[in-house]
């Protein structure tokens, strides 16, 4: 079944559901958002949407529509529900009170989205040249490979690139840059 059939399969089962089984699972996907590390607090969501028929097309999809709109203000959310799934206005005022009542927690979500900050730990790179390829132009080309290391809190990752030079030189003016801004404010 395609993503798109899923989703619509998801609104027609919201489009048919009561608004308190509506309500509860609205509720439940924003909680699951808001407190998902909480394995209690999931063990009890769990029991709470099985009680609803469906609930859980309906809750993954919310979470997710929900997910890909914290970044956005809640009018706009409210919309988007009505305008791209079109659902009434006693759907959409659910989801508008909800958000509203979990709205610091959704701001703390999405401002630990938008500053997620990594500890450059180590940088490795390899220089090359195209020797063999299938489009003539970028025969001879030489490229460069870098490896980032980096540490997300606790859990280091790395992050792979490859780079022309010109595409190279210009991440190193960056990176002066931000070397030599680090140094003017330290």
């Amino acid at each position: 079944m395609s993503e798109t059939s899923i989703e619509q399969s998801a609104v027609d089962l919201i489009k048919i559901s009561t608004d308190q089984d509506f309500k509860i699972l609205t509720e439940a996907s924003t909680l699951y958002l808001t407190d998902r590390y909480n394995s209690d607090r999931l063990t009890d969501l769990n029991k709470t949407i099985e009680s609803v028929k469906d609930s859980k097309i309906i809750t993954k999809f919310l979470i997710k529509q929900i997910n890909e709109l914290i970044q956005s203000d809640q009018p706009k959310v409210v919309k988007h529900f009505q305008s791209n799934f079109g659902l009434d206005e006693s759907k959409c005022s659910i989801i508008k009170s909800i958000l509203e009542k979990y709205a610091e927690e959704l701001r703390k979500i999405k401002f630990s989205q938008t500053l997620m900050i990594s500890q450059l730990v180590d940088m490795e790179w390899k220089f090359g040249v195209t020797a063999s390829t299938n489009y003539i132009d970028k025969l001879g080309q030489a490229f460069l490979q870098i490896k980032l290391v980096y540490n997300t809190g606790g859990k280091i990752e790395s992050r792979f690139m490859e780079l022309t030079l010109s595409q190279f030189y210009s991440f190193l003016l960056e990176m002066n840059k931000a070397k030599s801004q680090m140094e003017y404010l330290s």
